[in-house]
């Protein structure tokens, strides 16, 4: 027994003598790393009940030993089969071994010709072709747990508990919140740092207009402006101190419509967007930083005139202003949006068999690449909670995806804004045209567009 055990190991030393003479020699010279590489360079899944498994794109973060897909599998896909796993070496000699242990189930599988469960986690153990290292990875097939298509809403704060005011208008002005107020037969102004919203600092207002119509306030490279009743424009370079504009005697301002920013293609200065009665007729017009004015067209019967909502966007590298719902000159309430690319010329966009309903005081934003109109009071002076939104630039309306939450007050005349963090801010508001602010501020997402990569 003892000449056999000698000779067994006389022959098994040859062997590796041979081996280690085939490794060394330069023809067949294999680097150590290679043999001891344990990474793995690609990783996908399959499982024919699993509808569109097969091509999910797996990331292998070799720095953090995780294996995930960025984009997850759709709200609602069913994990409860298990599922075939192909694995790609970074080594060209492949593996000594490989261990999956389901968080799951706590099973342990040696190899790929069984299915795994990932339902949960699974930790993933390569050992590299020569046994001489290991490396362990965290496996996570990622689903949506939420539907990423909600919209959810909730109260973020009481804006100033114990205040009543009659009107709010809150702006993006100098990195805070500017909110001008009606209160007590006068107007204030308060501000609070983007990041906050519920502490307010009451700043100095001084010469602000009286009968401002706060909802109009607008910016204009820098500059506030607002006009009053009685057809004044007046400007602020610093949202406190006010002066008014060197007026047109003949041409009060009616409305203010909103600014468009400067256009580098067609060279239009930026200018601040206005209804004027000129010669008695209502016309359009656009007025620039140094108070030059250039007349347009005449404003069409059926053109808001008060409790519009508006916002800038681009498009094809022109800048636009674009207003929904409000008021027009016959007392009649719009169920229409409208468009200008200078602010003397305007387009109705809204096809008038997929529009939302008529309304004023709706609250108007651009928002996941589509336009919202959120809520207003309707021609009957009911208050509004829906949502309607448009992925074709304002031409189709639809209202049956967003809606917001059971305890939320309708309302109309709200302030929004989109902030950072793609959250709707909704500022204030009214129940109802004669009722005084609803001091509150609610907050909306899009479930995915708060959604973080692994």
């Amino acid at each position: 027994m003892g000449k056999i055990k000698l000779c067994g190991l006389l022959l098994m030393g040859g062997l590796l003598l041979l081996v280690s003479s085939c490794l060394d020699s330069d023809d067949n010279e294999v680097d150590d790393w290679t043999l001891s590489n344990a990474q793995i360079a690609s990783f996908s899944l399959s499982n024919d009940s699993i509808e569109g498994l097969s091509s999910v794109k797996f990331t292998i973060d070799q720095l953090n030993n995780k294996i995930y897909n960025k984009d997850s599998m759709p709200y609602g896909t069913n994990l409860d089969e298990k599922i075939l796993v192909k694995v790609g070496y970074d080594s060209s000699y492949g593996a000594m071994n490989i261990l999956f242990v389901e968080q799951a189930t706590n099973d342990s599988i040696w190899g790929v010709s069984d299915s795994i469960d990932f339902s949960a986690p699974v930790m993933i153990t390569v050992y590299s072709y020569d046994g001489s290292s290991t490396k362990t990875y965290e496996a996570k097939l990622n689903v949506h747990q939420v539907n990423p298509d909600t919209m959810v809403w909730s109260k973020y704060a009481d804006i100033m508990s114990g205040k009543t005011f009659q009107d709010m208008k809150v702006l993006l002005y100098d990195r805070f919140y500017y909110m001008y107020v009606s209160e007590n037969s006068g107007y204030n102004l308060y501000k609070s740092p983007v990041s906050d919203m519920m502490n307010w600092e009451k700043l100095t207002l001084s010469d602000f207009p009286d009968k401002a119509i706060l909802s109009q306030i607008t910016e204009l490279e820098g500059d506030l402006y607002v006009i009053s009743e009685d057809g004044n424009l007046f400007y602020s370079t610093d949202g406190q101190a006010w002066s008014q504009v060197d007026n047109y005697n003949d041409m009060p301002i009616k409305t203010l419509l909103g600014s468009l920013p400067a256009s580098t293609i067609t060279g239009r200065s930026s200018v601040l967007c206005c209804i004027a009665v000129a010669d008695g007729v209502l016309r359009f017009v656009s007025i620039d930083k140094y108070n030059t004015y250039t007349l347009g067209g005449e404003v069409p019967a059926t053109f808001p005139l008060s409790g519009f909502g508006n916002f800038n966007y681009e498009t094809m590298y022109y800048p636009r202003l674009v207003l929904a719902s409000g008021r027009d000159s016959k007392n009649n309430l719009s169920d229409k949006a409208w468009a200008t690319m200078n602010g003397t010329t305007w387009a109705s966009l809204s096809n008038a068999e997929a529009t939302f309903s008529s309304r004023e005081g709706a609250a108007v934003s651009y928002y996941d690449d589509c336009f919202f109109v959120v809520g207003g009071i309707d021609p009957s002076g009911v208050a509004l909670n829906d949502i309607f939104y448009s992925k074709d630039h304002g031409v189709t309306w639809i209202d049956t995806v967003y809606v917001m939450a059971e305890e939320y007050t309708a309302r109309g005349f709200s302030s929004v804004i989109i902030d950072k963090d793609n959250y709707m801010l909704l500022f204030g508001g009214k129940a109802g045209n004669d009722a005084n602010v609803l001091n509150e501020l609610w907050r909306g997402r899009i479930n995915r567009l708060g959604f973080e990569e692994e």
